[in-house]
């Protein structure tokens, strides 16, 4: 179970080529990626709720950040996540 307080995980919005989502083709999702001492550990769909409009806009801009960075594969969440 990851603390709250456990300043190794973070995360945010990426770009994730999930070619197993479509025959090994390429298939590129907005999703919310986990990362634990800087590594990615997992991703899941974007959650685009919030509890008020201020902080949905702040969602907004981290997905649209999402778009400057290089995807990523799904064999960047494959190895040690320890």
């Amino acid at each position: 179970m990851i603390e709250e307080d456990d300043s190794s995980f973070t995360w945010d919005y990426r770009i994730v080529n999930t070619k197993s989502q479509n025959a090994g083709e390429d298939w590129y999702c907005l999703q919310e990626v986990c990362y634990s001492d800087g590594k990615p550990t997992g991703y899941g769909d974007p959650c685009t709720g919030s509890e008020d409009m201020a902080s949905l806009r702040e969602v907004w801009k981290m997905m649209g950040k999402a778009m400057t960075l290089t995807p990523l594969q799904e064999e960047d969440f494959k190895g040690d996540t320890e």
